[in-house]
């Protein structure tokens, strides 16, 4: 700790003193000025005395390695100095605070260091001007309240904090989304002032020389596993710069990639894993704090985590803290594999050992159908509520034709057993040939009053905030809880429990989920699930009470466009029993 930090810290038997013996005229200038100088030494007071923020200490411990903090202030915060500097990683459990401490890290940055520069960036948009830009602004309100010669300053603005004098446009702090696509976009960010460092240019001209910390760049990532590596490797030219700073926080979804690899690099970065458990909402939790008079006052505050979060998801994991999503959510460390099992083996189990359920046979059949890969085996399920009926899968034969007819016939004969309304498959690609032979066939005969939907799994996901595919929610919404619920009842047919067990899933630092695609599945050896899938399609029918009248109607059009209206309307009516 330098002379000056010191006076600033003990202000007072230092600062203080010294402000009281200046003329009234000078005292608020010079006030401010130290305030300034013992915020840079001690972010925590930082938080507290212009923010109004108690920090937790694991909180205290991460600004204190992005400051480089002299080792007097974590042996009075009674942390760990032994941590590399200014580079700090944060892999972390859910609901630790990682946006509150990003978001004191960027104004704390901003207003004790002149000329600086902060880039902000991560995965999404909404994810910098939305959950990160929200928080700066909560902080800047209470900084405006308080200090408003400080934050009178700066404009907050959608995607940029900028200083109100156009002379100071460098000092800023600026948000860019992660695009793999387009990393050149991160290009380019530098801010250190070091152009007389020696004093000769100062001797030189008869100048006084710059002493104070000035310029100097903070690279904030959020949800850092999210980013792509090719955006990670544009960023160390920004961090190649002396006493450039890093905060990347994020849950560590991914076993691989930049995040998951530097986290192991404890000899260049200061990496602090975050267990949501040392943050227990039922507990409260005390830190020290300094005031300006000398007196060391203990600042209570609670977590942020209810227990429940934790024990249900350790129930979930069946106990073992080593699984890959207790390892993700609760205890902040990457997990073995980049997927985790969708549907849970013993319910699965559970679900064929267990008698079919007797209420489920008063609803009406559903037909699911799904068409495997070339040289794949395509597949034929019957469900009745929580109750499989059948469920077949069958090599397709070598005629592209045959193949067609084969799998229609099938259903066709399924329909006329079980008397079923709906026939569900997935017709985007190999099986479309079947579906619209299907939807022909059921046309001309109105009397069955047979709906046939055509389903595309591979499409966009309708809960686009938590999924990307419609696959990824026929599996994971819809799929998962239906087959863990104590009604299902699945029959003993070789190899079902396999295909439902072995897709596995990801959620990304977007917090979207993504269920491994059949190919994937095929890359690490598994079979890919054909009957399994076949079923999850019928759960995707919505379920009317009363069947509408399919008379037929006169054409509203001319002849050469019935036929195209008419298709327009098979889609428009499909979207409607599709949930």
């Amino acid at each position: 700790m330098t002379e000056e930090e010191a006076r600033a810290w003990w202000w007072h038997v230092g600062a203080g003193p010294m402000i009281a013996a200046l003329p009234q005229s000078e005292q608020a200038a010079a006030h401010l000025s130290w305030l300034l100088i013992r915020w840079r030494v001690d972010p925590v007071a930082f938080a507290v005395e212009a923010l109004r923020i108690v920090l937790h200490r694991y909180q205290i411990a991460i600004l204190l390695d992005l400051a480089d903090s002299p080792v007097e202030l974590y042996e009075f915060y009674g942390v760990d100095p032994n941590r590399p500097k200014r580079q700090v990683l944060i892999p972390a459990g859910h609901g630790v605070g990682k946006t509150r401490v990003l978001a004191v890290a960027i104004w704390w940055h901003k207003l004790t260091v002149m000329y600086s520069y902060n880039l902000c960036t991560a995965p999404t948009a909404p994810q910098l001007t939305g959950r990160l830009w929200d928080e700066l602004r909560k902080m800047y309100r209470r900084l405006k309240d308080r200090w408003p010669d400080l934050a009178n300053r700066w404009e907050v603005q959608r995607d940029r904090i900028s200083h109100v004098d156009p002379e100071n446009s460098d000092w800023t702090t600026v948000a860019r989304t992660a695009r793999a696509d387009k990393p050149e976009g991160l290009q380019g960010a530098h801010a250190l002032d070091a152009d007389d460092e020696f004093g000769q240019l100062a001797a030189l001209f008869g100048e006084e020389q710059q002493t104070s910390h000035t310029g100097g760049i903070m690279v904030v990532i959020d949800e850092a596993s999210g980013v792509d590596d090719s955006i990670r490797k544009v960023l160390r030219g920004a961090l190649s710069e002396s006493g450039a700073r890093l905060i990347a926080p994020g849950n560590p979804t991914r076993p691989d990639g930049w995040f998951a690899s530097d986290m192991e690099k404890t000899n260049r970065y200061a990496v602090h894993h975050l267990d949501c458990r040392e943050s227990d909402l039922t507990h409260v939790y005390e830190i020290p704090y300094r005031d300006t008079a000398g007196n060391i006052q203990p600042l209570k505050l609670r977590g942020f985590v209810k227990p429940s979060y934790w024990v249900d998801l350790l129930e979930d994991c069946d106990g073992d803290e080593d699984h890959d999503e207790f390892r993700i959510r609760v205890r902040g460390i990457k997990p073995r594999s980049a997927y985790s099992q969708v549907n849970k083996t013993h319910h699965i189990e559970a679900a064929i050992a267990r008698e079919e359920d007797k209420d489920s046979k008063k609803e009406a059949p559903i037909i699911g159908l799904d068409f495997g890969l070339t040289s794949d085996s395509h597949s034929l399920v019957v469900r009745q509520g929580y109750n499989q009926l059948e469920g077949e899968e069958w090599l397709p034969k070598d005629n592209p034709d045959e193949i067609t007819l084969d799998a229609a016939d099938r259903a066709i004969e399924a329909q006329k057993t079980y008397k079923a309304r709906v026939i569900i498959g997935d017709s985007n690609g190999v099986g479309r040939g079947a579906m619209e032979y299907l939807s022909r066939y059921y046309r001309e005969r109105p009397e069955l009053k047979v709906r046939v939907i055509h389903f595309n799994s591979g499409g966009g996901a309708i809960d686009k905030k938590r999924f990307h595919r419609r696959r990824d929610e026929m599996w994971y919404s819809h799929g998962r809880p239906h087959l863990a619920n104590p009604r299902c009842s699945l029959l003993d047919i070789p190899g079902q429990l396999s295909q439902f067990t072995a897709p596995g899933y990801r959620e990304g630092a977007d917090r979207k989920i993504r269920v491994e695609s059949k190919d994937e599945m095929k890359k690490r050896g598994v079979e890919s699930g054909n009957i399994a899938d076949a079923y999850l399609h019928t759960l995707m029918v919505k379920v009317r009470d009363e069947e509408e009248s399919e008379q037929p109607e006169e054409p509203a059009h001319p002849d050469v466009f019935h036929r195209h209206f008419q298709q327009l309307e098979r889609q428009q009516q499909a979207r409607r029993y599709i949930r």
